[in-house]
């Protein structure tokens, strides 16, 4: 598609944008303190791609394994004439949303001091979405609110005034949509993954899905990228955008917004207006009941999507290992079963004496409010 003058410069004005945020954040970490090792989180939708992609930045030629909880790796890296190697953590969740509750690890104070986080979806599966993201942000939310916590009561000043100068470090150039956003408070990268599969959707559930995580990336001040194994361009850039966050190599950020091609949107060069309204859907007594603009985008993409808003019960069913065939144990399943009976049968005569008990009650005129 031919781009006029006019597209050509806003895009070139989006760039220069994302390189002033990634100089300014950049320094921000060294100036405060010594070098620090990096520590990146993975987590996301189950199977989406995370092990794939770590094995990209470390430059592996392994093949990916199902991850079935929390695991932990770590690279090297030699930059330029220094005789030392950067280091980076890798920490990665598996299991979807079941097993929110291990982020509490990778998460730490120590961590905090040059963390990055990256939620990996997978766009195959757009009824996921939205409950997937929240669900995982929340979590992570309540770990750094508890860190932050224990940090203001146990008064370290010193600690306060380190972190205190990382935090303005992520405060993001004079912006237009600047009193709207709700910037995330680690430094945040969403990728989605699958990208050719989505394309096989219609092109108004391309659009709906685009939008709407172009909107939640704005919101959060993060970071989004789309791709596919099947697309080296798009993981390449997904490799030298998460290289330069482990690694601090060189990075330029590109911006693409079409619809049609990975989106590439680094941090800040993305706006309100330019992601336009929600996605069009039946006006719902939700989307009249909304109260903000991240609740209004809810309502309508849930709209779009019927599953969408149930499916936080079945993520964390079809994702249980215990219930997976290859993990079978005869002898153990079969002792589980029969506890389970038991506890059924024990549950089931409580109610009934239960009842037997609030029958005999009301005989005798006693009432139980």
């Amino acid at each position: 598609m031919t781009q006029s003058v006019w597209d050509i410069a806003i895009q070139q004005n989006r760039a220069r944008i994302g390189m002033i945020i990634h100089k300014k954040r950049k320094p921000s970490i060294d100036s405060c303190d010594e070098k620090v090792d990096s520590t990146i989180v993975f987590f996301g939708s189950s199977s989406s791609g995370k092990t794939t992609i770590i094995n990209r930045i470390l430059e592996r030629e392994e093949k990916p394994k199902s991850t079935l909880a929390l695991d932990y790796t770590f690279g090297r890296k030699a930059m330029g004439a220094l005789p030392t190697k950067s280091v980076t953590h890798i920490w990665e969740l598996g299991g979807g949303v079941r097993l929110s509750d291990l982020l509490c690890v990778p998460i730490s104070l120590n961590a905090l001091r040059n963390l990055f986080l990256v939620l990996v979806l997978d766009l195959s599966k757009p009824e996921e979405l939205w409950i997937t993201t929240e669900t995982l942000l929340e979590a992570v939310k309540s770990r750094y609110d508890q860190i932050i916590c224990r940090l203001k009561k146990n008064d370290h000043s010193q600690i306060h005034k380190k972190y205190h100068c990382i935090l303005e470090g992520r405060t993001v150039p004079s912006h237009p949509d600047q009193e709207l956003l709700n910037a995330f408070p680690i430094p945040l990268t969403i990728i989605g993954m699958k990208y050719d599969l989505l394309l096989s959707r219609s092109s108004e559930h391309q659009q709906i899905v685009s939008k709407t995580l172009r909107f939640l990336n704005h919101y959060y001040s993060s970071s989004l990228y789309f791709a596919s194994v099947k697309d080296e361009t798009s993981m390449k850039r997904i490799k030298g955008v998460l290289s330069n966050l482990a690694f601090r190599s060189s990075f330029t950020p590109t911006v693409q917004l079409d619809i049609g091609k990975p989106l590439s949107v680094p941090e800040g060069t993305d706006s309100f207006a330019n992601i336009g309204v929600p996605p069009n859907a039946d006006i719902s007594i939700d989307r009249l009941n909304a109260k903000t603009p991240l609740e209004m985008w809810k309502a309508a993409f849930c709209g779009n999507f019927n599953k969408a808003t149930n499916t936080l019960a079945v993520l964390r069913h079809e994702t249980d290992p215990a219930k997976e065939p290859q993990f079978a144990e005869p002898l153990v399943d079969q002792a589980r079963k029969s506890k389970d009976e038991e506890f059924d049968q024990i549950q089931r005569q409580n109610e009934r004496r239960m009842r037997e008990i609030l029958q005999q009650t009301a005989a005798d005129g006693i009432f139980i409010a």
